[in-house]
């Protein structure tokens, strides 16, 4: 009957030790366990082990590996059930062993889909200017359930989405200033909030208080496109010329009236 000879630690994995047990051929094997393992199965030099007590010791000392490095995983933040399988999957642990893993991380409340979900939520509202929905896509990406995931947006108070939205708007002003007509102007903020995860009615709203910053902006915009597309169209004249340059600025939004002014400030009526 394989008998254990030698008990010691692991030095390269904290809380493991390497067992040596001699097997009735002669030849010598090494199990690899926790300390968990080798309390609960009074594991200790000399003690005789069947073969059928060897298989079951194996199995359950990798199945402890698998949720110490669960443990591990854990360590560093909250995790989903699917990011906990998919890492163990990676680590190369078999079915059965991730399994035995994820349901003792369960029974040991470690592994909770709805707390992941609502700790997730929290932290992105007070870390970043993410809208609601984007939040419900990244706990969907997680393996999160639809209804858990749709708590992002319950948890996060129309106000507070405000608050948020405005501050992300803030940051990307710059990608339409003095660039960009009003009405595309609030077609490229609006898209942007709407990829944050917003609604269009946080959209609305928000863009609705950059009234006058949108129509100075025009004025500045309406120079910068005008010049830009007489330069464009330099070599033609007269009606040619004055047609595509009011074609070229009506297609970037901005009104008939402002474009004529303009034309005929820049040329002073004459062409």
């Amino acid at each position: 009957m394989p008998v254990i000879i030698q008990i010691r630690t692991d030095e390269k994995e904290k809380g493991f030790y390497n067992i040596e047990v001699a097997r009735d051929d002669g030849q010598t094997m090494t199990l690899n366990v926790h300390e968990d393992v080798l309390v609960q199965d009074e594991l200790r030099k000399g003690l005789p082990l069947s073969e059928s007590r060897l298989d079951g010791l194996r199995r359950e000392a990798e199945g402890i590996r698998a949720y110490h490095a669960g443990l591990r995983y854990l360590s560093y933040r909250m995790r989903s059930n699917q990011e906990m399988r998919q890492y163990l999957e990676k680590k190369e642990f078999s079915v059965g062993q991730i399994a035995d893993a994820l349901q003792r991380l369960k029974d040991e409340k470690l592994l909770d889909d709805q707390a992941f979900a609502e700790s997730f939520i929290r932290t992105r509202i007070q870390l970043s200017t993410k809208g609601p929905q984007m939040i419900y896509r990244e706990l969907l990406q997680a393996g999160v359930d639809q209804e858990i995931a749709a708590e992002s947006d319950t948890m996060f108070p129309e106000e507070e989405q405000m608050d948020h939205a405005r501050k992300y708007l803030t940051k990307q002003l710059a990608s339409v200033k003095n660039k960009k007509s009003s009405m595309e102007a609030k077609q490229v903020l609006s898209r942007l909030l709407m990829q944050r995860g917003y609604s269009r009615k946080i959209s609305d709203q928000v863009i609705g208080e950059l009234k006058e910053f949108l129509e100075d902006n025009e004025k500045s915009a309406l120079a910068y496109q005008g010049d830009k597309a007489m330069q464009k169209f330099k070599k033609l004249t007269g009606a040619e010329f004055t047609q595509k340059v009011r074609a070229y600025l009506y297609r970037k939004g901005f009104p008939s009236e402002e474009i004529v002014a303009f034309i005929e400030e820049r040329t002073g009526g004459n062409l």
